[in-house]
């Protein structure tokens, strides 16, 4: 057995509300991969995968229908947006 350390989770992987500076860092890194993957790979399939996953946050906001109290609902709307997060 190993006695290295395992590394602290990211953020995206422990979940939660994100505050104004994790939102910014998120869509900021978010359009850059949309233009590097459009404009320098060319790589069409990742540019469909990352708007795949904007299609999922914004559906969160309205997911439900009513149906979830506040708390579920922005459990829902945090978890995609820390999908945007992930690689």
């Amino acid at each position: 057995m190993s006695n290295t350390p395992k590394p602290e989770p990211t953020k995206a992987e422990r979940g939660g509300h994100p505050n104004r500076n994790e939102k910014i860092e998120v869509y900021e890194r978010l359009l850059h991969d949309i233009q590097f993957h459009r404009e320098v790979t060319m790589n069409n399939e990742m540019v469909i995968k990352l708007l795949d996953k904007i299609g999922s946050w914004s559906y969160s906001h309205r997911r439900g229908n009513g149906e979830y109290d506040e708390k579920e609902q922005q459990a829902i709307v945090d978890k995609a947006f820390w999908n945007l997060d992930k690689r």
